[in-house]
């Protein structure tokens, strides 16, 4: 199995002021007004700033804790492993909320290793693990996973399915119905997340031909992110999605406890796998979205309704649609 895979010989090894609310939020609902533009309010270049301070705080990054063998570059956004193959543990900075991506592009591979990236979510947090006698462990597979609580999954369990697809690229409508899943991102151009709509593309490699179907999952360039929900039936179990280059290959888990505890991502940088970077996808809200962020980063949602705020703005506030 790919948890005991051993690597070929030859391989190298605060609290802060609050902004002008009214004026936010009256542009959050009128698009066509500058957010804070107007008579008495900020002018542009200091909402810039306060702008670019929240999202500098939304940006994805990788936890501060992680294997020895691990580089984190670019403002943590980049995990490099800088020899071996063994002790590349990452995990991400915040909790993974259900409904959002949290996805990578394979950004360097190493030929004359066995075995690819693995990738999954753990209860296990990071603070906690690095506080205890054992550290942290070698590989995610087996190792992280014998622990308990993760749900981890190496993504050439994807790679056999990839090639079927682009060898029956005539299915029957028999044969789809039978393998058929739960599709989170839908059919539409966007897939609608706690962060906003987010174009599809984003999820695609980057491919400058305009055709990413030759690219395979552990090739460079390809983009493999995870997703979670609560299940059909029960909002306390969630069911674990990956997806890969722009495709839900449907969940590998639906047993998750979602009211137990956070759930991180766990990225071993294994294998194959030299180097990836978090693609930030939260760069796509609108200008509504992004005031909207200001205010909630600066007042709770308990207070948004004592606000002297129309009714209309409260509740584009608090419902994320």
């Amino acid at each position: 199995s790919e948890g005991s895979e051993v690597p070929k010989p030859e391989a190298m090894e605060a609290a802060e002021d609050p902004p002008p609310v009214a004026a936010a939020a009256a542009a959050a609902v009128e698009p066509d007004k500058e957010c804070g533009a107007g008579q008495g309010q900020p002018p542009p270049q200091q909402l810039a700033l306060q702008l670019g301070g929240i999202r500098k705080r939304q940006l994805s990054r990788f936890h501060p804790y992680h294997g020895s063998n691990i580089l984190l570059g670019d403002d943590a956004t980049v995990a490099y492993r800088r020899a071996s193959f063994a002790d590349a543990l990452t995990f991400s900075e915040s909790p993974l909320a259900p409904g959002d991506i949290f996805l990578v592009e394979i950004e360097k591979i190493e030929r004359g290793w066995s075995g690819h990236m693995r990738l999954g979510l753990t209860e296990l947090t990071p603070n906690v693990i690095r506080t205890s006698s054992e550290g942290l462990p070698h590989f995610a597979l087996p190792d992280l996973a014998n622990l308990g609580n993760s749900w981890i999954y190496p993504i050439s369990k994807f790679e056999i399915n990839q090639r079927q697809e682009h060898a029956n690229e005539s299915f029957d409508e028999e044969g789809a119905d039978e393998v058929s899943h739960r599709n989170l991102l839908g059919d539409a151009t966007h897939v609608r997340t706690p962060r906003g709509l987010l174009p599809k593309r984003l999820l695609r490699p980057a491919t400058f031909n305009g055709n990413d179907s030759d690219i395979l999952l552990t090739d460079k360039g390809s983009r493999i992110g995870i997703i979670y929900v609560p299940t059909a039936n029960s909002d306390a179990k969630g069911e674990l999605h990956f997806i890969i280059n722009g495709v839900d290959h449907g969940p590998v888990s639906k047993d998750i406890p979602l009211n137990r505890a956070p759930l991180f991502v766990v990225i071993d940088v294994y294998g194959t796998t030299k180097q990836i970077r978090i693609i930030q996808l939260e760069g796509i809200l609108s200008l509504q979205n992004a005031c909207r962020n200001v205010i909630l980063e600066h007042f709770p949602a308990e207070a948004i309704a004592r606000l002297p705020l129309p009714g209309s703005i409260k509740r584009f506030l608090l419902v994320r649609d």
